[in-house]
């Protein structure tokens, strides 16, 4: 008779999890699709990597042609920065005893699968977030809830030609409720089946809103001068003066270290990020004219490795992703901050 018995490698097969995880990250990942891919690393020797940034050429000025003193329009340089970065590696590793395996209690294998693949798109996104959250091209409106005006305000420093470019924005789950109520929101439920972008609540101003737990909420700044908060270090009691970095950093535009001083903002705000999602003309579509506003380099996609310890009856399934991110068109990404409602 033919064996029939399960096998180990019947339970856990690394190269179709491998798949799974990969199809799950992609549905998983909320910011990630708005940031072009770039395999030209993969097989290829080095890790690091220098990729251009054009910068924002600033806001027009008023010029009046009817002057009589021969004045001109001032020209201005177009300049590029550039980054250089290291390919680094995600990864994530979980541990399955077999007897979680053989009690039949709900599906531990696949819910490594989900998990991992939680774990790796959050980081994903989270990378592609900071690369964003990067751009200087900031909108100041903390002085007022988000709603059409103030988001028109910043939309406006893209300086489009065209009407019909499509953006996207995310916002905080928290100011969800402000857009809703605003009449010149269009919910989602509003547009033809497929016309919506996938994920998102609506439209408004020409800008798809998605949210996501990842935008930053700002309640401090840095000031070593007037500051009443001190960052000390984690084996360092916390007091109301006395905060730890884990405690401040994630509330905080600038960069903080041990020993810096920061005091609380006059209006709480969300740092907003909203992302050109085409090109101004598809002929120049990812040229050098028309870099995407943020690249992933991918240097080696998810691979899922399976090791099996008897002795120990325990299965190890480690998933890793080698890739750098870069905003590479900061002129495609505005940073609009709203006040905190």
């Amino acid at each position: 008779m033919p064996n029939t018995a399960t096998k180990l490698g019947d339970i856990i097969n690394p190269q179709v999890m491998g798949d799974m995880i990969n199809a799950k990250i992609e549905a998983l990942c909320k910011i990630t699709p708005y940031a072009k891919v770039d395999s030209s690393l993969v097989g290829v020797p080095g890790d690091t990597k220098t990729v251009p940034c054009w910068n924002y050429i600033g806001d027009a000025e008023d010029f009046d042609p009817e002057n009589d003193n021969g004045d001109e329009i001032e020209t201005t340089k177009l300049t590029a920065s550039s980054t250089t970065f290291t390919i680094k590696c995600a990864g994530k590793s979980v541990s399955i005893l077999q007897t979680a395996i053989n009690s039949g209690m709900g599906d531990p294998v696949g819910q490594t699968e989900t998990q991992i693949a939680k774990s790796i798109a959050g980081k994903v996104d989270n990378d592609v977030l900071i690369a964003a959250d990067s751009s200087t091209n900031v909108v100041d409106g903390s002085t007022a809830a988000i709603g059409y005006a103030p988001i028109v305000t910043a939309v406006c420093q893209f300086e489009d030609e065209e009407d019909n470019i499509d953006k996207v924005m995310f916002i905080h789950p928290k100011q969800e409720a402000a857009l809703l109520k605003d009449s010149d929101f269009l919910s989602a439920d509003k547009f033809t089946a497929g016309v919506a972008v996938n994920g998102s609540i609506g439209k408004i101003a020409g800008c798809w809103v998605k949210k996501s737990k990842k935008i930053k909420l700002i309640k401090y700044e840095k000031d070593n001068t007037n500051g009443t908060i001190t960052i000390v270090a984690d084996s360092t009691t916390e007091t109301t003066t006395n905060k730890h970095l884990g405690t401040i950093q994630p509330n905080c535009e600038e960069t903080l270290d041990v020993g810096d001083k920061v005091k609380a903002v006059t209006n709480n705000y969300y740092r907003d990020i909203i992302i050109k999602m085409e090109p101004d003309s598809s002929e120049t579509e990812f040229t050098e004219d028309e870099l995407s506003a943020v690249t992933i380099f991918l240097k080696k996609d998810t691979q899922v490795d399976h090791e099996w310890f008897p002795k120990k009856q325990r299965h190890d399934i480690t998933a890793t992703k080698y890739y750098g991110v870069a905003l590479t068109n900061a002129a495609k990404v505005i940073i609009a901050k709203f006040k905190a409602s």
